[in-house]
């Protein structure tokens, strides 16, 4: 049995695919070039005649060249699943083929792709809960192990409490801002980011054009005390922010109230914000964190997701 990922572009991903495939049958699935421009050829081929031409075809050949069997998994996330020549990929791959969410989709998306894929995921339970899909905990890039060793590798000691946020602004800069403010007042040392996109009407002075490089991301996480998390309205699921928290042993301010219910949740760890209580967080920022429950944060290692997925390979082979 092989575990393909289709479609993991995200650097963090591809951290993750490779400590995995280290022990692990798992493996990338490019897409070969010659196979690329073929199907922008055939695209653009399409724009120009009105003639619907399938490229399943070249789908097919893609998978023959990996001898993809009925063992194999295909893995894939909804980011990437209507991208290129992707689409002829998964129907025509031979295998089980898995659909990960992992960002906020509608009802229409999951109903098309439901005749897709074999199995649909999502880490949002009210998702779960909307459109009939199962539920996966959301799951980190690093185990235990790998994540202790990161955080050693912390650079400097700040005299105050480090605050750090980083996201795209979704309407949110003027909340993340006051609470930048609100954070600032009490003596925390402020590192926000707030990535410009298409609701950014008023600039904050925390805006920035571009996404810092994962690395530097990282890097930030690790140097800092507390992590910020704003959710999207509508988001319950579990993010990776809130796992970073927990991996690397930050204490983590979030608007998510569903973090209350998690198996690693303290209340010295994580403060769920409501409104901005002066008092109350800076008796949370001051206080001593209780140690991590390292064996609850089992099950958001990428080790138990690969054999959640193997188990589903398993049990369509006995069906």
């Amino acid at each position: 049995m092989r575990v393909f990922f289709l479609g993991w572009k995200a650097r963090y991903e591809q951290i993750m695919i490779d400590g995995l495939a280290e022990k692990n049958n798992v493996h990338m699935f490019h897409v070969p070039t010659y196979a690329k421009r073929i199907n922008r050829a055939v695209r653009s081929f399409q724009k120009k005649v009105p003639l619907s031409v399938s490229v399943s075809w070249l789908g097919k050949l893609v998978n023959a060249g990996k001898f993809v069997s009925a063992e194999d998994i295909l893995v894939c996330n909804e980011g990437q699943v209507k991208r290129g020549l992707n689409p002829s990929v998964i129907s025509t791959f031979r295998g089980v083929k898995v659909l990960l969410i992992r960002d906020l989709v509608d009802a229409p998306f999951v109903e098309e792709m439901k005749g897709l894929f074999d199995k649909i995921y999502s880490f949002d339970p009210d998702q779960c809960r909307s459109f009939g899909i199962d539920y996966l905990e959301q799951f980190f890039p690093f185990n235990a192990e790998a994540a202790r060793k990161l955080s050693a590798k912390r650079q400097g000691s700040a005299s105050c409490t480090s605050c750090f946020f980083l996201g795209r602004d979704k309407g949110r800069a003027r909340l993340i801002e006051g609470i930048a403010n609100d954070l600032e007042s009490l003596g925390c040392s402020i590192k926000f980011q707030i990535v410009k996109d298409d609701s950014s009407t008023s600039i904050s002075k925390y805006h920035t054009d571009a996404v810092l490089p994962y690395e530097e991301n990282l890097q930030m996480v690790i140097n800092a005390d507390v992590l910020i998390e704003i959710n999207q309205p509508g988001q319950s699921g579990l993010t990776l922010r809130a796992l970073e928290a927990a991996f690397f042993d930050k204490k983590l301010i979030t608007t998510n109230e569903t973090v209350r219910e998690l198996g690693f949740y303290d209340p010295s760890r994580f403060y769920v914000l409501e409104v901005f209580d002066k008092e109350a967080i800076s008796r949370f920022l001051a206080s001593p964190s209780k140690p991590i429950d390292w064996q609850a944060l089992k099950k958001h290692c990428p080790e138990t997701m690969l054999e959640r997925l193997q188990a589903l390979q398993d049990s369509s082979r006995r069906a």
